[in-house]
């Protein structure tokens, strides 16, 4: 591949994941699906007794559960 082309995909990579940055739409998106995927992560940390990540999980789960209610201002 070119070098320019790479440089043109970065750049607009860049731009688009900098408009995203600023919105706050796509941090209730992440914060929710990093909620969700955390409680996952918890309920199947305690189904192979898996203790101290099921604790990890739970600390995520919250943390992220904070960062959205932050974002939404309830």
């Amino acid at each position: 591949m070119d070098d320019s082309i790479i440089f043109i995909i970065a750049g607009v990579g860049l731009l688009v994941g900098g408009y995203l940055v600023t919105r706050s739409w796509f941090w209730l998106i992440a914060s929710g699906i990093g909620a969700i995927a955390s409680f996952f992560s918890v309920i199947a940390s305690i189904i192979h007794f898996q203790i101290l990540g099921a604790l990890g999980f739970t600390l995520l789960t919250f943390i992220c559960i904070f960062i959205f209610r932050l974002i939404t201002d309830d």
